[in-house]
């Protein structure tokens, strides 16, 4: 309750001042940060220029069992504290899935994106801003006899360009 209370009393804070008062502040924990310069060096490889002042990424125990993240904006004006909020139990089972929801999160607060649960003509969701989904590219957690059909790690690129470009071609495997 108290971390509720808090986190409220931030975003409060944050979301009244005015953009003159503005100071962005960046504060990544350190186990994060590989995976925001990733970000921003996925994003410049697709020509989408990133440069990160203002963005706060901590854990957040009062988020719902079922929520692995949280943003607190849409918006991709730099003029307020960006916030990222992530589960404490920590909802990923290896680095990939721990990346997709950094990444997922950072689509809506740097880049606007909001959620997108359009399919693909395979029924696998079109974009990486899909609801509840951290394992869109992820390899198998337990392939079991040999099966590795499991194993989207080579979805990844598609997921990376369609995350920076909405208009990114259906791939190949999604036929």
């Amino acid at each position: 309750m108290k971390n509720c209370c808090l986190a409220f009393i931030v975003f409060i804070i944050f979301g009244c001042a005015s953009k003159d008062d503005f100071e962005a502040v960046y504060d990544v924990p350190e186990e994060f940060q590989p995976i925001v310069e990733t970000f921003v060096v996925e994003a410049s490889s697709r020509g989408v220029d990133i440069k990160l002042t203002n963005l706060i990424i901590r854990y957040d125990d009062a988020l719902e069992d079922n929520v692995c993240g949280r943003s607190n904006t849409l918006d991709k004006d730099p003029g307020f504290q960006k916030i990222i909020l992530i589960n404490s139990g920590k909802c990923w089972l290896n680095d990939l899935q721990k990346e997709a929801l950094i990444f997922h999160e950072m689509g809506h607060c740097i880049l606007g994106r909001a959620h997108d649960e359009t399919l693909l003509p395979n029924n696998a969701p079109k974009s990486m801003m899909v609801k509840n989904d951290i394992s869109v590219y992820s390899g198998c957690i337990y392939a079991l006899g040999g099966d590795t059909s499991c194993n989207k790690t080579n979805r990844r690129e598609y997921y990376l360009d369609e995350l920076f470009n909405e208009s990114t071609p259906i791939p190949d495997w999604a036929n």
